[in-house]
């Protein structure tokens, strides 16, 4: 009797033991076959299997160092581009689901395409390495194995102060293994749709803002028939519209002067954020509405105002949109060389010469360099931030 009910036991754990080890086999199998999936899909060869990719960046990779260098030692596309730890490496797999979906649509099936949408890739990339403090990069390159020594003494010195400033590598390598996109893509276009808003929107609202400098006069007269100008209002200077005469606006521009410095008309007191340029022959217009000495600097200001008639173009109600403007260009025009500077970095005058030292490296005309100027000192630390003017 005990040896029936041992066969019946054995005869019941014999199917068990199977199927566990038909499910772990089958889970190796699987496993297995999912790494080796993986694995195949983050060769070069995958990567750059389509002419999306192989008749663009991979052109371009294909100049640089990662590609080919005197030791030998190649960076592809998966080691800047897929996380070597397994869990994000498939969050990372999942995600790219969507780049199959623009490759099904043919978003990006031309060059013409893909440059058009180059800006926003880089982007999206950028914005993930900064997210992650460049983890790629330093899957390759550890700061405690570099030998400062051994680099070239101003790549040295600049790579030893963005490592002390905290800065991550993409701060300042944007662009190594493809060629960089048009930055100003970004902020033109919002130019074009701000342009597009003063018109539409008719400067209806009765506090608006200029996106560029335009001419003020100070008789309507004047102002119609476009003669010589009194004076500018500079771009980001917002004015109250008092009156409306067809395509004409009487707007008051509100601000500061410092003593015996009447032709210029400041934002703030003390700081000298520019709002406003006024003719000589019509300094006396300005009315003055009171005077303050400024404590640190014991200089005498005059808080001052001014009546004067502009065209209606090139003025929008809506500020928010025109410093996301701004800084999106502050973005484009100071992000390819060094991390961005916080705009509290620095006091609103200290701005000023900050921006001057740059000046030669960017490329921005003088109404874009003067708008770029303002949206930092509106944000300086000595302004109110960004917590104050957006």
């Amino acid at each position: 009797m005990n040896i029936w009910r041992l066969l019946r036991t054995k005869t019941a754990i014999f199917p068990i033991s199977l199927l566990l080890f038909g499910t772990f086999a089958g889970g190796v199998v699987f496993w297995g076959g999912f790494h080796t999936a993986m694995d195949y899909t983050n060769t070069l060869e995958f990567c750059v299997s389509c002419h999306e990719m192989r008749s663009t960046v991979y052109e371009e990779y294909k100049k640089s160092p990662h590609f080919s260098n005197a030791s030998g030692v190649q960076a592809v596309c998966s080691d800047c581009h897929v996380p070597k730890e397994t869990y994000p490496k498939i969050i990372r797999k999942i995600e790219a689901a969507k780049e199959v979906y623009s490759k099904l649509t043919g978003k990006i099936d031309t060059k013409e395409k893909f440059e058009a949408h180059r800006l926003t890739m880089a982007k999206s990339v950028w914005a993930e390495m900064e997210a992650n403090d460049s983890q790629q990069c330093r899957n390759c390159h550890k700061q405690s194995s570099m030998d400062f020594a051994k680099q070239h003494p101003k790549a040295s010195e600049t790579m030893q102060k963005g490592f002390k400033d905290g800065e991550t590598c993409i701060s300042c390598h944007k662009g190594i293994a493809h060629k960089l996109p048009d930055m100003s893509q970004g902020y033109k276009a919002m130019y074009d749709e701000l342009k597009a808003l003063s018109v539409s929107e008719g400067a209806t609202a009765e506090h608006l803002y200029a996106i560029t400098s335009k001419p003020f006069f100070v008789d309507q007269s004047k102002a119609k028939s476009n003669g010589k100008s009194d004076g500018r209002i500079l771009g980001g200077t917002d004015v109250t519209v008092l009156e409306r005469r067809g395509e004409l606006l009487k707007v008051r521009i509100a601000g500061w002067q410092q003593d015996q410095v009447d032709r210029v008309i400041y934002a703030l007191r003390g700081q000298r954020i520019f709002s406003a340029t006024v003719g000589k022959k019509v300094t006396d217009k300005i009315e003055r509405l009171k005077t303050e000495v400024d404590p640190d600097t014991e200089l005498t200001w005059h808080q001052v105002q001014i009546d004067t008639w502009v065209s209606k173009e090139n003025l929008i109600s809506d500020g928010d949109q025109l410093w996301s403007y701004t800084k999106e260009m502050y973005g484009a025009a100071c992000s390819t060389c060094h991390g961005l500077r916080d705009p509290e970095h620095f006091l609103a005058n200290q701005w000023i010469g900050s921006l001057k030292a740059m000046k030669r490296f960017i490329s921005l005309d003088k109404e874009q360099y003067r708008i770029l100027q303002k949206y930092l000192q509106l944000n300086a630390k000595d302004t109110g931030g960004s917590k104050a003017h957006g």
